[in-house]
C-alpha cells in the first residue's frame, strides 16, 4: 500500500457530511489505483497483453476505438494509465469468427486454461476472455472497407490503428444519437478535442473544388424546385450539398459564388423507397422524363442502404434509410418547416463516405464539405440555436435497443435452431471454449464441436446452477450457460461502461 497520505482539505462553506464524502471518495480513488497497478503489473496480466498484441501484429489486424485514439495520441495527452487500466482491444477482421477461435486457441496453447469466445451483442462481433477478462472485442468488416481503412492506418509499435477520420467519424456518429448511450458524450467529447488537436482534419485547396454535384441538364431550376418541395413535403431530414448551401453566411466570400440552384440532395427517410418513387412521380408531373431510381445496398455496417435518383445522365438526390435516430435541427425555410441534420451527424455520414471505395463519392468534395462544417462547428461551439444547435435531442430513424436486439437474437435462435451445424448459427451464436482435441487443428464435425461446447461449459457451471443437470433440450442450456457466464463477466466489465453498445461505432 503506498504511504502517500490521503487528505481532503475542506471548505468553510461545504457541509460536514460533504466533506466526509470527500475522504471517503478520495479514499476509493486511491484504494482503486493500488488495485489496478497490482492487477496490471502481475504476470499473468502481462503474459495475456502481449499475447493479443501479438496476434494483432501477426494478423496485420486494425485497431479501432479507446485503445486505438489512446495509442496514437502524444504520451502527454494519453487518456489511458497504462500503469493501472488493462487495455482492451477492439479491433477489425475479415474473417472475425475463425481470429476469434484462434485467439481463444493461442491462449489455451500459452497455459490459459479458462478461455472463451463468444458472439457479441452485435451480429458479427466476437469477443475474448481470458480467466473470466475481456481481453479483445474483434469485429467483422467487408474486405474492401477494410482495405480502404488499412491504407490510411497508422502502425505505432508495430500494430495498425484505423485513421484519424474514422475514428473521427466514430465518435461524431455516437454524438450524434441521442437516442444512444448520451451518458459517454462527455467522455466521448474530450477524446474527439484531442484527436482534433493532433490530428486535425486536412484536405487539398478546396477552393478549386465545387462544393456541389455537377448538373448539365436546361430544366435545373425546374428540378430543383419540384425535388426540394416534394422532400420537405416527405419530412425528411437533409444533410448534403443542398443542407451545406444553408450555411453560405458562415462561407468565405469565394465560396459563395460557387453556389448555385442545382438539384444536389442527400436526405434521411425511413421509407427510402417510398421517397424516391414520390420524388420521380412528382418530377414526371413537370414533364421530366428519363427518371430512374437506383438502388445501393449497405455497406458494411457504416453505409446504409439508399436509392440514387438520376435524371438522364445527372444524380439529383440519394435518399438514405437511417442507421440509427439522428439529431437534426428544425428551422423556417419559405413558410415551410425545415429538418436539417446537425453537423455531428452530417461529418459522421461525410467521413463514413470516404471509404466506401464507390465511384459515385468524390472523396475530395465530400472532404472539402466536411472540413467547411468542422471549421463552422469550432468558431461557433457555444451557439445554442437555429442551424448551430449542437446535442440536439430531436432525433430520425430508430436506435435499436437491448431488449430488442435480444429479441431480435431469440428470433434468430428459433429459426436455426434445427441447423446448429450451420456457419450461420455459429456467427449468431459462438460459444467456444478451447479443449485439447481442438487447437491441433482436428476437423471435427461442427454439430458434435457444438455439442462438446455445451457440455463443458454445462460441467464448469454445475457449481452454480444445480438446474442445469437435468436440462436436455439445446435452447435451454445454450441460454441457461451465457446467463451463467454472465453473471462472473459483467461484474468485471462493468467499470468499462454501463451500458456500452458494442458496435464498431462506439468509442
Amino acid at each position: 500500500m503506498s504511504k502517500k497520505k490521503l487528505s481532503v482539505k475542506c471548505d468553510k462553506n461545504i457541509s460536514f457530511v460533504d466533506c466526509e464524502m470527500s475522504i471517503l471518495r478520495l479514499a476509493v480513488d486511491k484504494a482503486e489505483e493500488n488495485i489496478g497497478k497490482r492487477v496490471v503489473s502481475s504476470p499473468e496480466i502481462k503474459s495475456m497483453i502481449e499475447i493479443v498484441e501479438n496476434f494483432i501484429k501477426k494478423k496485420n489486424l486494425i485497431c479501432y476505438g479507446g485503445t486505438a485514439i489512446n495509442n496514437i495520441l502524444p504520451k502527454q495527452d494519453q487518456f489511458y494509465n497504462k500503469e493501472m487500466e488493462v487495455p482492451d482491444y477492439d479491433f477489425f477482421s475479415i474473417q472475425a469468427l475463425e481470429d476469434a477461435k484462434e485467439l481463444a486457441n493461442v491462449y489455451y496453447k500459452n497455459g490459459f486454461t479458462d478461455v472463451e469466445a463468444k458472439s457479441g451483442q452485435h451480429h458479427g462481433t466476437y469477443k475474448v476472455f481470458v480467466n473470466f477478462t475481456p481481453i479483445a472485442d474483434i469485429t467483422y468488416l467487408p474486405k474492401e472497407i477494410f482495405q480502404s481503412i488499412k491504407k490510411e492506418s497508422i502502425r505505432v509499435g508495430g500494430i495498425l490503428y484505423a485513421p484519424p477520420n474514422y475514428l473521427r467519424m466514430g465518435m461524431f456518429l455516437e454524438l450524434s444519437r441521442p437516442a444512444g448511450d448520451i451518458s459517454r458524450w462527455e467522455k466521448v467529447l474530450k477524446r474527439i478535442t484531442l484527436l482534433n488537436k493532433h490530428y486535425p482534419l486536412t484536405t487539398k485547396n478546396c477552393d478549386e473544388i465545387d462544393f456541389q454535384r455537377e448538373f448539365e441538364n436546361e430544366n435545373g431550376d425546374e428540378i430543383y424546385e419540384t425535388v426540394k418541395n416534394t422532400l420537405i413535403n416527405q419530412g425528411v431530414v437533409f444533410f448534403g450539398g443542398f443542407a451545406v448551401s444553408l450555411y453560405s453566411k458562415y462561407m468565405p466570400k469565394n465560396l459563395q459564388k460557387q453556389l448555385k440552384r442545382i438539384p444536389d440532395f442527400d436526405v434521411l427517410s425511413q421509407d427510402p423507397e417510398t421517397t424516391a418513387e414520390i420524388v420521380k412521380e412528382r418530377l414526371k408531373d413537370v414533364g421530366i422524363k428519363n427518371v430512374k431510381i437506383v438502388r445501393h445496398d449497405a455497406i458494411g455496417g457504416i453505409i446504409p442502404l439508399s436509392y440514387e435518383i438520376i435524371v438522364d445522365e445527372d444524380t439529383i438526390a440519394f435518399i438514405y434509410k437511417p442507421i440509427a435516430c439522428h439529431s437534426y435541427n428544425e428551422i423556417k425555410y419559405n413558410n415551410n418547416h425545415l429538418r436539417i441534420a446537425t453537423i455531428d451527424t452530417m461529418m459522421a455520414f461525410y467521413l463514413a463516405f470516404l471509404y466506401a471505395n464507390k465511384p459515385y463519392y468524390d472523396t475530395d468534395r465530400i472532404l472539402c464539405m466536411a472540413k467547411f462544417l468542422f471549421e463552422v462547428q469550432q468558431k461557433n461551439r457555444l451557439q445554442q440555436k437555429g442551424l448551430l444547435k449542437r446535442f440536439s435531442i430531436e432525433c430520425y430513424g430508430h436506435q435499436d435497443t437491448v431488449e430488442e436486439m435480444r429479441a431480435e437474437k431469440a428470433k434468430k435462435f428459433t429459426e436455426l435452431k434445427n441447423n446448429r451445424g450451420s456457419r450461420e448459427f455459429e456467427e449468431w451464436f459462438l460459444l467456444y471454449r478451447p479443449v485439447g482435441k481442438n487447437i491441433n487443428g482436428d476437423d471435427d464435425d461442427d454439430k458434435k464441436q457444438d455439442k462438446k461446447i455445451v457440455h463443458v461449459e454445462t460441467r464448469s457451471s454445475k457449481h452454480r446452477n444445480k438446474t442445469h443437470k437435468n436440462t436436455h433440450a439445446f435452447k435451454s442450456r445454450y441460454f441457461k450457460v451465457i446467463k451463467s457466464k454472465a453473471r462472473h463477466t459483467n461484474k468485471r466489465t462493468k467499470r468499462r461502461g454501463k451500458g456500452r453498445s458494442r458496435n464498431f461505432f462506439f468509442f
